[in-house]
Order: C-alpha cells, then sequence, then structure tokens
C-alpha cells in the first residue's frame, strides 16, 4: 500500500506520497496545484530530506515569505499535523522499534484524533483532557488508559520541545492510578491446566507451547528461531532476534541478547518440532511451511486451545510467567532465572514475581535458626 503524508511548512500544505518507490510532492501555489517527483527513493531517511531540505528550497525558490508565516505555522498547526511529524521523526532516529511505533499510531488514531487531531495545539486545555480521560476510564482499565494516555503525553512533550506550545497541558491532568498491575498481568498456568493444555494441544502448537513454559522466551524470540540457533550437543538456544509483522528485528534490550539452558523438556520438544521443519532456516513454521508474519496467529490458536481445554483464557505471554513462577517458587536462583529472562537485572525479576518466592516452614525455620546462630557468634566476638 503506497504512503502518504500531510506535512505543512509556512502556510502552504504539501502532500508527501509513495509512487514507483518514489517520494513525490503534491501542493497548490497561487491557485495552480503542482504535483512533482523528488527523484528520492521512497525510505524514512529520504523523507527526512524532503521535509528539512527540499521543501523549505522550493518554498524559497517561489518567493514565498518564510520568515512572516512562520510564527503562524507554529501557532496554526493541529494536534495531527504535529502528531505526523512527531511519528515521522521517531522512525527517522530508530529509537523506537517500528511495531511500537505502529501500535501507539494505531491508539493515536482511534482514542486521541478523534477528539484533538482537528484542534490547533495551542487550543486544547487541560479540562477537555480531564474529560476525554474519565471517559476513557469508563471502558478500559486503568492501565489500557495509561498507554493512550503516555502516546499523547509524548506528542505534546515533543511540541514543547519545539517551542510549538509552552507547556504540556496534559502534565497538569492526573494520572490514572494503576492498582495492583502486576497481578493484572500475571496469570501463570498451574501445572493441573498445563495437562490439559498438553491433552489438547498437538503438533507444533504444542511444540510451541511447552518450549514457551520450559525456557521462559518471549512469544517473537521463539518465532524468530532458527535451528542454527539451536545447540542439542551444549544444550543451549541462541537468543539475538525477534520478528514483529513480518520484520526480524533485534531483541527487546541489550540483556535479551542471551543464552538459554536447554532444560530436559524444552530438548524433548525442540525434539519433536526438528521432525516437522528440521530441514528448514527456522524452528517454526506456519501449516503453510511458511514463516510467521508474527505471534498473533500462535496467540489466536492458543486461546482456540484453551477453550477447548476447559482452561481459563489467558495471554500467551502467561506461558513466559509460568516458567518465572514454577522456577521461582521450586527454589530455582533468582539471578538465574533473571539471566534465562533476559531481564536488565534482578531488581526487575523480584519486582514481578517477589509473590512466587515461597518456603515450606521447614525451610523457613532451618534459616532463622542458621541466622540465629551467625548473629550469636557475631555477639560473642563483639564482646
Amino acid at each position: 500500500m503506497a504512503k502518504s503524508f500531510k506535512y505543512i511548512y509556512s502556510d502552504i500544505k504539501f502532500t508527501i506520497f509513495e509512487r514507483h518507490k518514489k517520494w513525490w510532492l503534491d501542493f497548490y501555489w497561487k491557485k495552480k496545484r503542482i504535483r512533482r517527483s523528488t527523484e528520492l527513493s521512497a525510505n524514512q531517511d529520504n523523507l527526512k530530506v524532503i521535509k528539512k531540505q527540499i521543501i523549505p528550497d522550493i518554498i524559497i525558490g517561489l518567493g514565498h515569505k518564510i520568515e512572516e508565516t512562520m510564527k503562524t505555522d507554529k501557532t496554526e498547526q493541529t494536534l495531527n499535523e504535529f502528531a505526523q511529524e512527531f511519528f515521522d521523526m521517531q522512525r527517522a532516529r530508530k529509537e523506537v522499534r517500528e511495531h511500537v511505533i505502529d501500535k501507539n499510531i494505531a491508539h493515536y488514531n482511534k482514542h486521541i484524533a478523534p477528539l484533538f487531531g482537528d484542534k490547533k495545539l495551542v487550543d486544547i486545555d487541560i479540562e477537555e483532557l480531564d474529560k476525554w480521560q474519565i471517559q476513557l476510564l469508563q471502558n478500559y482499565k486503568h492501565l489500557t488508559v495509561q498507554k493512550f494516555r503516555s502516546v499523547l503525553f509524548s506528542i505534546l512533550t515533543e511540541a514543547v520541545r519545539y517551542k510549538r506550545i509552552q507547556e504540556n497541558p496534559l502534565s497538569f491532568v492526573k494520572a490514572p492510578k494503576l492498582k495492583h498491575k502486576i497481578d493484572e498481568d500475571i496469570n501463570p498456568f498451574t501445572e493441573t491446566e498445563l495437562i490439559k493444555i498438553s491433552h489438547t494441544a498437538y503438533g507444533y502448537m504444542k511444540n510451541f507451547i511447552f518450549l514457551m513454559v520450559s525456557t521462559g522466551m518471549r512469544p517473537g524470540e521463539i518465532v524468530a528461531l532458527k535451528w542454527n540457533d539451536i545447540n542439542f550437543e551444549k544444550k543451549f538456544i541462541r537468543i539475538n532476534k525477534t520478528v514483529v509483522r513480518g520484520n526480524e528485528g533485534d531483541v527487546k534490550t541489550y540483556s535479551s541478547n542471551r543464552f538459554v539452558d536447554m532444560l530436559p523438556q524444552a530438548e524433548l520438544y525442540l525434539q519433536r518440532q526438528f521432525e516437522l521443519t528440521g530441514h528448514h532456516e527456522f524452528v517454526f513454521l506456519s501449516s503453510f511451511h511458511k514463516q510467521f508474519y508474527s505471534h498473533d496467529i500462535i496467540g489466536v490458536n492458543f486461546k482456540k486451545i484453551l477453550q477447548k481445554s476447559g482452561v481459563e483464557v489467558r495471554k500467551l505471554y502467561n506461558l513466559r510467567h509460568t516458567f518465572a513462577s514454577q522456577m521461582i517458587s521450586k527454589g530455582a536462583d533468582i539471578v538465574w532465572v533473571s539471566k534465562i529472562l533476559g531481564h536488565k537485572d534482578v531488581s526487575i525479576t523480584l519486582k514481578i514475581y517477589t509473590k512466587f518466592i515461597q518456603e515450606d516452614d521447614d525451610m523457613r525455620f532451618k534459616k532463622i535458626e542458621k541466622m540465629g546462630t551467625i548473629l550469636g557468634t557475631i555477639e560473642e566476638v563483639s564482646v
């Protein structure tokens, strides 16, 4: 699908669109329509060049008085117009992953643009934003509303940085309080539930599910796995990429680049999967022997398996939580678990999974007795 962007420079509205893999410009000058090719390939880097160099040169060439109109631009610019610039710059900087930008654009188009998109940046006021947030809270969870809010907050913060507005009006609207965020997000499967799932799932779906349970890998990381990432001899799995919406990219964070120990259950299901796709490049392929576009279809199939097995439906990501919670509750070293999960540091793992760190009374009493002995020794030495 061809791309098209609206862009205002000075008081002239430009449409930048893709045709035959090149960027074209479409605008009106003195009531005459002008449409021309820039001869630049249609990519994000060239889009930035067009906005920062080519369009200003065109304006100067037309003899337009930029100085007199730039002030008008900054005060007349609508939220939609600036939001387009904001998302374009995010793509150009490559500081945010593509699928995250796409998701934020979807949130913007559905929950922000209908109410504020055509408003001038300078006309968006606190009272309207307060009412908007209250309305959202009537239909969505606090955590979900926080996601929508963060998209708008980031756009308005950038508008302040570019001096389009003097202050961010959303900063004066109290953010929704997140209640029991971790408890809402994490709902691991019990051993009984896993047995039911095992009796219902089959083929690559069963292998995918239980590889996730036995490694704690993220769904996108598993979809991106290639057989050259699997080392059966040395019992490890290399994780250095992920797949989102058909694009293979870097993993979530630097610490997500890691080697995962291949536990016996993980090896079992990888061996079973090897029988299905061992002669292909990727470990997991669709029923049509094609690489997965994303893990979305896995999530859809997983939901059907849960419904069929009579297990409470929840997100695919809870299989990762299942690995972590079971390992921690059974006494696995928290540092090892954190490393396997690809967390930046142990504090993140502890924050998420603290409630699963349990000890029976005998173990607790032994630790108390040991600590008492140590403290007694310290007291004797200090006397």
